[in-house]
């Protein structure tokens, strides 16, 4: 195991009842464990979130154990009253080995974390800034 790059965990709001888990670096069992940890408290701190998406597009290096971890995450998260969704794997998941693979596929995934918010809650994870009105700036009335 390499020590030069650890798992970072980033907690947002993304919508009402759903937290997005921004996970960078390398996915090692330590860091799926720690994921695993703060799945729990987010059910045990009695105002829990729905849903918690796992935004998997910073990873840079999977561990196949890690995998399999997130696979007992998300499978206990079914009981718990806390689903948890996988997104940002894309087409690396071809390129994971193929228990790793199989393991992902029992998850409910996505393609990336706006998806995963945008179908869990009918909208956008993030406010997109309104377009520009032709001949001034967003907002103002256009010339008649």
């Amino acid at each position: 195991m390499r020590d030069d790059q650890v798992t970072g965990l980033a907690v947002e709001t993304a919508a009402p009842g759903v937290r997005l888990v921004r996970v960078t670096g390398r996915l090692d069992r330590r860091g799926a464990e720690a994921i695993g940890r703060l799945v729990d408290a987010q059910r045990a701190c009695g105002t829990a979130p729905a849903h918690v998406v796992l935004d998997l597009g910073g990873v840079g290096e999977f561990d196949g154990a890690a995998t399999e971890t997130l696979g007992e995450v998300a499978a206990r998260s079914r009981d718990g009253g806390v689903r948890v969704h996988l997104a940002g794997c894309g087409g690396r998941a071809e390129l994971l080995p193929l228990r790793a693979h199989e393991v992902l596929l029992r998850c409910s995934a996505y393609p990336s974390a706006e998806a995963a918010v945008r179908d869990l809650t009918g909208r956008a994870a993030v406010p997109r800034p309104r377009a520009a009105a032709r001949g001034g700036f967003a907002g103002a009335a256009p010339a008649g």
